[in-house]
């Protein structure tokens, strides 16, 4: 039997690496370029770069947005909560690719595009329609992260769309949002379809999960825009990057490294869902202990996980994040037990259009969040944890 609803870890890591002779790229502090801060950065949740250079982040206080020009010159600083029409009651994360050249940022609970890099001309799109009614877009990244990906493809929007409930339990609702739809919509016409159904194409990850009393999988689903017409999609049954072309055609799959880990120590696992046993517990993961208190409830924890490593592997994402620049280059995140949490280190795995792999690790205190072709866009912290929006040129090839 699991403790609590899930506490199972990763091993000891194996390198993710595609070619174990290749060392690591190593991009060094001394290489980020500072575009701009501000006193009202706290936590940034998201950042869009956009054709013009300039660049908007999602932060996770009022003011919830704020945008920096390709010289780092302030553009504003705007939205609060609210329901108001023009206020942000649930704002989760950027179109990735913007739309008209501009920064578009969904509202879950107006269930619109609210166009943010205008200040004083706010424009939104509703999503409500037979297709994609209100309270079905849904996330499936993560159990305690709230942002939902969605993305510019063409002429159109994918959104993700899962009609899942909890009637049939814990599992089959995962389940349901792990398979559901990639819906496109274009915000001219209002018109939508369905570019890929998930739960059709991708292979039930369940037989590899070893089902425990009180335990469930923590699986992430991964997806991001690859190019103007391009979909790709993480399978973790087939340890592969699945992609789909704008009709929802599948083109060839991109095979993946041996995944970075098999096996995990109840002390990893432990580690690993400390937060969402904190939320559990507290029902505020923000709740702030002391070093020796989570460690010591760490260690608790783990006396009593039960379970063989390779049980324990069978809870948790291997990956945590899943990127791509606009020239077709993928950007995956493997799960780093280390850092704790659910989490992601410094090391990303960088997989080439043909499908070579190599890790690449970022400084310490850098978090990226959008990759281009040349740089990685993120946020960069100093030792006193204050933000800065901030880029690292990628090494020539």
């Amino acid at each position: 039997m699991l403790y609590g609803t899930a506490l199972v870890a990763c091993a000891d890591g194996a390198d993710a690496d595609g070619d174990p002779s290749s060392p690591a790229i190593e991009l060094s502090a001394s290489a980020i370029e500072v575009l701009g801060t501000s006193d009202s950065l706290a936590v940034v949740r998201d950042l869009e770069v956009l054709g013009d250079g300039s660049v908007w982040v999602l932060n996770s206080q009022e003011p919830y947005f704020m945008g920096f020009g390709a010289g780092g010159e302030p553009l504003g600083a705007h939205g609060s909560a609210g329901g108001g029409p023009d206020e942000f009651p649930m704002p989760s994360a950027f179109v990735a690719g913007g739309w008209g050249g501009e920064a578009w940022v969904l509202d879950l609970l107006h269930h619109a595009l609210i166009r943010i890099s205008r200040p004083s001309d706010a424009e939104q799109f509703s999503l409500v329609s037979t297709s994609v009614p209100r309270g079905s877009v849904r996330s499936g990244m993560s159990m305690l992260d709230p942002s939902v990906r969605t993305a510019r493809l063409g002429d159109e929007v994918i959104v993700p769309h899962s009609t899942a409930t909890m009637d049939g339990g814990v599992l089959q609702f995962r389940y349901g949002l792990l398979g559901a739809d990639l819906v496109a919509v274009d915000p001219e016409t209002g018109g939508a379809r369905t570019l890929v159904a998930l739960g059709d194409v991708l292979d039930d990850p369940s037989g590899d999960f070893i089902q425990s009393d009180g335990g469930f999988p923590l699986w992430y689903r991964l997806w991001a825009p690859c190019g103007e017409s391009l979909v790709r999609v993480y399978d973790r049954v087939r340890n592969q990057l699945r992609g789909f072309d704008g009709s929802g055609a599948e083109v060839d799959p991109i095979d993946l490294p041996p995944v970075p880990f098999t096996e995990v120590t109840p002390r990893q696992f432990a580690g690993a869902v400390f937060a969402l046993r904190q939320a559990e517990l507290t029902g505020d993961v923000a709740t702030r202990l002391t070093p020796e208190d989570s460690l010591r409830l760490v260690n608790r924890m783990a006396d009593m996980v039960q379970g063989t490593p390779r049980e324990l592997a069978s809870y948790l994402p291997r990956y945590v994040d899943l990127r791509c620049s606009e020239d077709g280059t993928m950007w995956l995140r493997p799960l780093d037990l280390d850092a704790g949490g659910l989490s992601g280190g410094p090391v990303w795995l960088r997989i080439e259009p043909d499908g070579a792999a190599r890790d690449v690790r970022l400084p310490d205190r850098f978090d990226a969040l959008r990759f281009t072709s040349s740089r990685i866009w993120g946020v960069s912290r100093d030792e006193f944890d204050r933000s800065s929006v901030a880029s690292i040129p990628l090494p020539t090839r």
